[in-house]
């Protein structure tokens, strides 16, 4: 009886995931109690608008013009240690999704002025711009850096704040969608 109900169970949730959505909560960053502040972001449809200036390696990007692609938001600073670090893995995951992904590198205000500078001695081959009044990274609930968003082809938001390590499965797992 035990076992019947188990396999009804699990077939019912088989049937059931594709319509309530992927669960990407394998990537999520930080405790539940950490994740609260990003309940309204999480699985957005109608994510916040990124509010993003001079722009290296790209025209400017929105949601609406990037619509079709995975798109990761690496929200970065010049002065960064981590985030400097992250540059050549990042720089891979670019190459080898260019045609299904977009990274956009979303770079602190503190130390902006050496943006372009850091873009040319790291090498960044990504498209990177300046969120000049912080605004971006306070609608999104930025809590460090790097922090990374992950958002579907449809422009849902997938992953608020996504663990370093888990970006690219998370990428992976949305190519196969």
């Amino acid at each position: 009886m035990m076992k019947t109900s188990l396999s009804c169970l699990a077939a019912i949730a088989a049937l059931t995931l594709p319509l309530i959505g992927e669960d990407f909560s394998f990537a999520f960053e930080g405790s539940p109690e950490q994740r609260e502040r990003l309940e309204k972001l999480q699985g957005s449809s109608d994510p916040p608008k990124w509010d993003l200036d001079d722009w290296e390696n790209s025209e400017e990007l929105t949601l609406k013009n990037t619509k079709g692609k995975i798109v990761v938001l690496d929200f970065w600073a010049t002065w960064c240690g981590p985030c400097l670090a992250a540059i050549p893995k990042t720089n891979k995951l670019m190459q080898k999704y260019q045609n299904d992904v977009i990274i956009i590198g979303v770079c602190h205000p503190r130390g902006s002025e050496k943006m372009e500078e850091v873009v040319e001695s790291k090498g960044i081959k990504f498209p990177v711009a300046i969120d000049d009044r912080g605004r971006t990274a306070e609608r999104y609930e930025v809590n460090g850096y790097p922090d990374y968003f992950v958002f579907d082809r449809d422009g849902t938001l997938v992953v608020a704040d996504c663990s370093n390590s888990q970006v690219e499965a998370v990428i992976k797992k949305l190519l196969k969608q």
